[in-house]
């Protein structure tokens, strides 16, 4: 058995860090996020800001200058991103280079990309308490055009849709880019005020993955995130995990679009925790049911009965959440949904074979195990490991799933509460524009 690779030692008020020793890939990578809770209030703003600081720093003030100091790292690779962790978010700031063994001169690499990334968090384009106008303009047109794509991506908003009607006030129903209504309101003052609460509350994780020897970097970070950083900040505690509500009245929900296809979303609430005894279980029913190309939903509703185009269920261990969602004729939406209905019957009943067992396991653990595939995944895996108090290899992961048996599957299959159903209906004919997406999962 490997050991847990991954140890955090706590650098100063609300700011750890931590090592992921890779040896094989020869390269590097430093992330740093910056947790805080999710907020109507400041989701949006939350979210510019992580783009613009990801762009451009005071130290390479423009696109084309921040792109040739990558260059001159041998191509690394830097910028921000944002993800869901239940009811907070992570605006992670990230550069990856090659081995500082391999540069040709005797460039330190790994300390360069580190702070390359302490340039991105604590040297933005900020002058007289206002963002760079430039920089502020171009990242607010494009979080504008990535919050009204949702709209257009039918799939993904249908799905979206369900998680917030299902959620309600929940943190986690909220939308990851935020509010066009909101985005309008923002400033480059207020962008920056913004910055600056984002410092004063957020949590920080940092993390090293891949190879050098992480205790050079430390002293680094302490330095980065001590001293006069530190005064006045008042990090975030981790919200608990448990949110589900008592079982009500389903939820059901209808929205008609001018597009051919319909998109049928049916979510279910079941009791879990992100590091639960009952998550594997959960997660080999699941795959049973509909996540993969062997499970239930696929081969009978799809391939037999013809009655959608696609259809697959996804878990969110963090909400408790399992979500079927589906293509489908808006003629052929009820009988899509009564033989959806079906299928999760049929599972709580225990109608499925070894060999539909088998096939789970085996998606399951190539997912865990393709973690380690690469410094990014390695680094997001963890992080979210760290975040839910957990700790697990993706090997400990591949041991627990083989250890399910028919009898835990059946249980999580009726700890299945129905929660709401929502229809995307297609109005237009046929012929028209419409989009059939592959799978989308919810943005958290």
């Amino acid at each position: 058995m490997k050991p847990f690779p991954h140890t955090y030692t706590s650098i100063g008020d609300g700011v750890s860090f931590g090592s992921i020793p890779m040896e094989k890939f020869q390269s590097s990578l430093i992330a740093v996020s910056l947790i805080v809770p999710l907020s109507k209030e400041t989701v949006t703003e939350n979210a510019l800001v992580a783009l613009m600081l990801g762009r451009s720093t005071a130290d390479y003030p423009t696109y084309r200058l921040f792109s040739r100091q990558l260059n001159r790292l041998y191509g690394a690779v830097a910028g921000s991103s944002l993800q869901k962790l239940g009811d907070e978010e992570s605006l992670t700031f990230a550069a990856s280079t090659i081995d500082s063994g391999l540069a040709l001169h005797g460039e330190d690499l790994l300390m360069e990309s580190a702070r390359l990334v302490l340039s991105m968090i604590l040297h933005p384009l900020i002058q007289d308490g206002a963002f760079a106008e430039e920089t502020f303009r171009l990242q607010k047109k494009y979080l504008a055009d990535s919050i009204r794509a949702e709209i257009n991506e039918k799939r993904r908003y249908a799905v979206n849709q369900t998680m917030r009607l299902m959620l309600g006030d929940e943190p986690a129903g909220l939308p990851l880019y935020g509010f066009l209504e909101d985005l309008e309101k923002i400033t480059p003052q207020s962008a920056a005020a913004a910055y600056a609460r984002i410092l004063r509350e957020c949590r920080i994780e940092i993390v090293h993955a891949g190879t050098g020897d992480p205790s050079r970097l430390r002293p680094l970070f302490e330095e980065a995130f001590g001293g006069r950083f530190a005064e006045g900040r008042t990090p975030c505690v981790r919200p608990p995990f448990r949110h589900i509500p008592a079982p009500g009245p389903v939820k059901t929900a209808t929205d008609d679009f001018e597009v051919v296809q319909s998109k049928l979303c049916i979510g279910y609430r079941v009791d879990i925790t992100p590091g639960g005894e009952e998550l594997s279980a959960m997660r080999m029913m699941v795959a049973i049911l509909g996540g993969t190309a062997t499970s239930k939903l696929f081969l009978n509703v799809r391939e037999k009965q013809s009655l959608c185009y696609y259809c697959g269920a996804n878990l969110d261990r963090t909400k408790g959440i399992v979500l079927i969602d589906s293509g489908v004729r808006p003629d052929n939406a009820e009988a899509a949904k009564a033989a959806i209905f079906h299928e999760v019957e049929a599972m709580q009943k225990g109608d499925f074979t070894d060999e539909d067992m088998r096939f789970a396991l085996l998606s399951l653990q190539n997912t865990f195990r393709s973690v380690e595939d690469g410094l990014f995944t390695i680094e997001s895996y963890y992080r979210a490991q760290k975040v839910f108090g957990i700790r697990e290899t993706p090997e400990d992961q591949c041991r627990k799933l083989a250890a399910v048996t028919r009898e835990e599957i059946i249980k999580a299959a009726n700890m299945l509460h129905l929660d709401t159903v929502y229809l995307l209906n297609g109005t237009a004919s046929e012929g028209e524009a419409d989009e059939e997406g592959e799978e989308v999962p919810y943005d958290g």
